[in-house]
């Protein structure tokens, strides 16, 4: 399969993905070795970025392939959540290849229902920690004023479904096919 136009779609995306990041910075603790978004492999995928993790997959090296494929095996044999099986010593092995949850996960975002979600990590200390309120369940304006913040928190429409409808993504001839879970994907992979 060629992934050139997705490639295309990403390069021209991610920019604008980046920029949210670095107007958030402030409120992100998002680093290299933290993981905890990649703790479930209960988030969706199309079938498109599914096939494009794939493709990653096929460029690691034999031992990384060998542990990625024994990670895939417990999953799916699993009846609970699990690790992501790319996730190897708290690091994405196939991290330009990750989907686009894993690309605007930390971020505030608005789904495509209007609902407005934080961060799951946010109980852990993390992402907007700082700003939110535990009893409300959500980002408290006092405390974004009191800790003086140079940028107000944002919430972004960035989901899938809203990139997918995107022109430039209909203008490169991309198709997404199905949506399931990433469990899901990966049990359908290791059974065939």
């Amino acid at each position: 399969m060629n992934f050139n136009n997705y490639e295309k779609f990403l390069d021209i995306i991610m920019p604008v993905i980046d920029k949210k990041f670095e107007h958030q910075k402030d409120y992100l603790a998002c680093k290299k070795g933290c993981a905890l978004c990649c703790k479930t492999v209960g988030m969706l995928f199309s079938q498109l970025e599914f096939n494009y993790l794939m493709e990653g997959f096929k460029s690691l090296d034999d031992s990384v392939q060998s542990i990625v494929l024994k990670n895939m095996q417990k999953t799916a044999e699993s009846k609970e959540n699990t690790d992501c099986p790319f996730l190897i010593n708290k690091v994405c092995s196939a991290y330009k290849n990750r989907g686009l949850i894993c690309r605007t996960f930390g971020l505030l975002l608005i789904d495509d229902d209007e609902n407005y979600t934080v961060p799951f990590c946010v109980h852990n200390g993390l992402n907007y920690a700082e700003i939110f309120d535990e009893t409300t369940q959500k980002i408290d304006p006092e405390k974004v004023k009191e800790k003086g913040f140079e940028h107000d928190p944002m919430f972004y429409s960035l989901s899938r479904s809203q990139f997918f409808s995107l022109n430039l993504f209909k203008e490169l001839g991309l198709k997404t096919g199905e949506s399931k879970t990433l469990k899901e994907w990966i049990t359908e992979y290791i059974q065939n």
